[in-house]
């Protein structure tokens, strides 16, 4: 033992140099860690950005198609309106048409004493038929105008439904 003290003590510059090289392997060892952990740690947070964006995209693609859907569901419910309105129109048509008649038939064979023409209710009935027939078609104009406002009501509150994050489905579903 006091032999290798001996040694230690008049070599301490070559023991000192070894210890050196010790810490010096150690210390690339851990540099060499810390650097795979930080490689390791960019690639976890760089496959993580895929699957954000990935995520983001498939988001933006179903919020897309489903304001798509609904913007061509309102198309078809007003299509559907149109054929409806053409039909009500064709029926109130037909419906002041038989008015109109009805009052002529009833002028006719009504005894009509001096009355003058151009004088302001002079043919009561053929007022009665065409403020009837003007207050109908006054009624099919806003009753369409509703209907239109109402579909696309409807149509921008299903599209803002789909679009909020409630309406995302939950991951994995």
């Amino acid at each position: 033992m006091a032999a290798a003290l001996t040694w230690l003590l008049s070599n301490w510059k070559l023991v000192l140099v070894g210890m050196l090289l010790a810490l010096l392997g150690l210390q690339t060892v851990r540099v060499a860690e810390l650097e795979q952990a930080a490689a390791d740690r960019r690639a976890t947070d760089a496959e993580s950005q895929r699957l954000a964006d990935r995520a983001q995209r498939a988001e933006e693609q179903r919020r897309a198609a489903a304001v798509t859907k609904e913007a061509t569901d309102a198309q078809s419910r007003i299509t559907s309106l149109e054929d409806d309105l053409r039909g009500a129109r064709a029926a109130a048509d037909g419906l002041r048409e038989a008015a109109a008649g009805a009052a002529g038939r009833a002028r006719a064979g009504a005894c009509t004493t001096a009355a003058i023409p151009d004088q302001p209710g002079a043919d009561p009935l053929g007022v009665l038929v065409d403020v009837l027939g003007r207050a109908d078609k006054r009624a099919g104009e806003l009753a369409e105008y509703a209907d239109r406002l109402r579909i696309a009501g409807i149509a921008c509150e299903r599209s803002y439904d789909a679009l909020t994050p409630s309406a995302m489905p939950a991951p994995g579903q």
